[in-house]
C-alpha cells in the first residue's frame, strides 16, 4: 500500500513538473499566470521580499541581473549589470545648486577732497542703468538701513542663498594712492545684517584684481528686502566691483 501511494505521488509530481516546464510558467496566489510572465505573483496587501544587506555582504562574484536591497551606503535596490553594482532608482536630484544668479556691477565712490569710505548701501540689482549706485550722499539712516527704493531689491518669490563673491578691478587711468584698499560686502535682509558678508583687499596698483568669496546660507520670502551695506577703509583707487550672489 505504501509502494502505491509513494508510485502516485511520483507520478503526480512529474505530471505537475511537466507541465511547468511545458507552459515555462508558474503561479503563485493565481492559476492563471499571465503568458509573460516566467513566474506571477498575485495578493492583495503583500508584496515580494528581496533579499536585504549591507554592501560589505553583497556576493562576490554576482550573476548579470542579480537584485538585492542595500541597507547602507545610500540603501536602496541594486541591480549587478555584468560590471558593477547599479542603483535601480537613483538618488533623488534634490535641489539645484546655483540655479538663482544676481550678478550687480559696481564702482566704488571716490572724492580727493572728502574721502568716501561709507557706510553706504546699494541695490544688488541695478536700477534702470548698468550698474549699481553706491551712492555717497546717502547715509545709512538716509537709506533706512538698506530698505529704500533706491538702495534695495523686493524678492520676487522664496530663495535660499548659499554663495556671495565680489571680485574687484582697479580702474585704469584712475588716481591711485599705492595703497591697498579692504572692502567689506555685507548683504542686508529687511534692513538687518545677515551673516553673509565678506573682506576683499584690492590691491593699490592699476589693474590690480582681487577675489573672495563667503558660503553663508540666507533664506529669503517673498517680498523680503535685500540690500548690500559697503564700507572702505581707503577710497582710493576707484575700483570696479563684481557682487554675485548665488542660491536655489
Amino acid at each position: 500500500m505504501k509502494s502505491y501511494i509513494a508510485a502516485t505521488l511520483l507520478l503526480s509530481s512529474a505530471l505537475v513538473l511537466g507541465t511547468k516546464h511545458v507552459h515555462a510558467q508558474a503561479g503563485l496566489g493565481t492559476t492563471t499566470p499571465d503568458p509573460s510572465a516566467m513566474l506571477d505573483i498575485t495578493a492583495t496587501g503583500k508584496g515580494i521580499l528581496i533579499p536585504r544587506m549591507a554592501m560589505a555582504s553583497r556576493p562576490a562574484t554576482p550573476a548579470t541581473g542579480l537584485l538585492i536591497y542595500q541597507t547602507d551606503n545610500t540603501p536602496g535596490f541594486y541591480v549587478y549589470n555584468g560590471s558593477a553594482w547599479t542603483a535601480v532608482t537613483p538618488a533623488s536630484p534634490g535641489v539645484v545648486r546655483d540655479s538663482v544668479t544676481i550678478i550687480t556691477p559696481a564702482i566704488t565712490p571716490f572724492d580727493q577732497n572728502s574721502p568716501r569710505v561709507g557706510p553706504y548701501f546699494f541695490s544688488p540689482v541695478p536700477l534702470q542703468t548698468n550698474a549699481s549706485s553706491i551712492n555717497p550722499s546717502l547715509d545709512p539712516v538716509e537709506a533706512a538701513q538698506g530698505t529704500r527704493q533706491s538702495v534695495a531689491y523686493v524678492v520676487p518669490t522664496a530663495t535660499t542663498f548659499t554663495r556671495l563673491r565680489v571680485a574687484t578691478r582697479v580702474v585704469p587711468n584712475s588716481p591711485a594712492s599705492g595703497n591697498p584698499n579692504t572692502i567689506n560686502i555685507t548683504l542686508y535682509k529687511n534692513g538687518v545684517a545677515t551673516g553673509m558678508n565678506l573682506d576683499i583687499v584690492a590691491p593699490g596698483s592699476l589693474g590690480a584684481t582681487a577675489v573672495a568669496e563667503n558660503n553663508s546660507t540666507v533664506t529669503v520670502a517673498a517680498g523680503d528686502i535685500l540690500s548690500y551695506r559697503f564700507t572702505q577703509t581707503n577710497q582710493n583707487p576707484n575700483i570696479l566691483l563684481t557682487v554675485m550672489l548665488k542660491g536655489y
